[in-house]
């Protein structure tokens, strides 16, 4: 602020450092004449004002422009009044100064918004490479997912294929001999009957005909007689589901095989209860099948993604009931979907957006590969479908899986 007493004639009576500072003269310094900084109005123009004014009256209030020492102007606003028999300045503010201040921060707004537009630019990009490293984090953790899985399939496929082999040989000649040994039983029987209807001739000899009947008591040749070909048909029958069993390891072995067919999705659920019926003594499987169309698919993929399913059900279980797993399926539009229910410990709310992850697990550590679900998923993805899953803790769990009927030959 600048304050300065004027004499009429223009000599300087009093003044601050701040007059001093804007006349760029020391501070103390004597000034004979400050007239000539007076630019707009002039001081002619302010003494004229002067004389025609009373003591204490506004001579100009407003911008003032005052020149510096080296004729710079200044635009100031002031307010110049009579103090007795001169005249008074009060200059508050240097306006260009201001104007330059204000440019210079705008200026430095402008930087600022240019360096805040960077700093945007850079976090987007940071953001996006972010996100491009999360995706290729969990391609990574899907790839190793599915080469430990491969690996695994590989592995129980190679066991089941040599388990098939070698008790596919043995099956075949117990067959054989079950169906030979069914046919001697019938004519050892034959041959029974025919000396039993010869019984009557051997009347005339008693000692034969009582050692006859006790020999017949004491075989219970009446039970055996039923009995026989019971116990055939029974032991074909067992041959006949180990045969059925050894079948379904087959398909199973056959799990990295790419070969795509129209299949009955319903048989590759019985296939898959098949293979799992040691750990299904203790379960009550209700089947309630609607209409499904076969699918081009690959079966031993699917199978493996059955699997998986009815394994994690099963695992679910926990023994505080009778264990219950439901198997549904149906047709909405162009889609066909196979459900697995259980009635197990069910999963909570927060794990479920997870459970398909590769390596997560809400069971205790070495319960499993932990890639099931995953592999499930992926294999469900592969043919084009999807898994959804509802679940209640302490009810149990659905995963139902949709898989579009329409796909063809020519759209894998």
């Amino acid at each position: 602020m600048a304050f300065a007493e004027i004499s009429v004639s223009g000599r300087l009576i009093s003044a601050n450092d701040g007059l001093h500072v804007l006349l760029q003269r020391s501070s103390g310094e004597v000034v004979d004449d400050v007239a000539p900084y007076f630019s707009n109005p002039n001081f002619a123009e302010l003494v004229a004002s002067f004389e025609r004014a009373a003591p204490g009256d506004i001579l100009h209030q407003g911008l003032l422009t005052f020149l510096d020492e080296l004729g710079e102007p200044h635009s100031l606003l002031a307010r110049v009044f009579r103090h007795g028999d001169h005249l008074a300045l009060l200059a508050e503010h240097d306006v260009g100064e201001n104007q330059r201040l204000l440019a210079t921060v705008l200026g430095l707004n402008d930087e600022l918004a240019e360096q805040q537009r960077v700093l945007a630019r850079a976090n987007r990009q940071l953001a996006a490479e972010k996100a491009e490293q999360r995706r290729l984090l969990q391609e990574l953790a899907a790839a190793q997912a599915h080469l430990v899985q491969s690996a695994q399939l590989a592995s129980v496929g190679q066991l089941a294929a040599g388990v098939a082999h070698e008790i596919n040989n043995p099956i075949g000649f117990v067959r054989a001999n079950l169906t030979t040994l069914g046919s001697y039983v019938d004519d050892l029987l034959s041959v029974v009957d025919a000396y039993a209807a010869g019984e009557a001739l051997l009347a005339s000899d008693a000692a034969l005909l009582a050692g006859i009947e006790a020999l017949r008591a004491r075989c219970d040749l009446d039970f055996v007689r039923a009995d026989a070909p019971e116990l055939v048909a029974e032991s074909a029958a067992g041959i006949a589901r180990v045969a059925r069993i050894v079948s379904d390891l087959k398909d199973f072995s056959r799990i990295n095989e790419s070969e795509w067919q129209v299949t009955d999705l319903h048989a590759c659920l019985e296939s898959t209860l098949n293979v799992a019926s040691h750990a299904l003594q203790k379960v009550v499987v209700v089947r309630e099948y609607g209409a499904l169309p076969a699918l081009y698919c690959c079966p031993s993929q699917l199978n493996q993604a059955f699997m998986n399913l009815l394994v994690n059900a099963i695992q679910s279980l926990d023994g505080s009931r009778p264990g219950q797993i439901f198997l549904r399926s149906g047709v909405v539009g162009d889609q066909g979907w196979i459900e697995i229910e259980d009635n197990g410990q069910g999963i909570a709310a927060a794990n479920l957006a997870r459970i398909f992850d590769p390596f997560y697990s809400t069971r205790a550590i070495g319960a499993g590969t932990r890639l099931g679900l995953s592999s499930a998923w992926g294999i469900v993805s592969g043919h084009g479908g999807r898994i959804e899953v509802r679940s209640e803790p302490g009810v149990g769990s659905c995963f139902r899986v949709w898989l579009p009927l329409s796909r063809t030959a020519v759209s894998t």
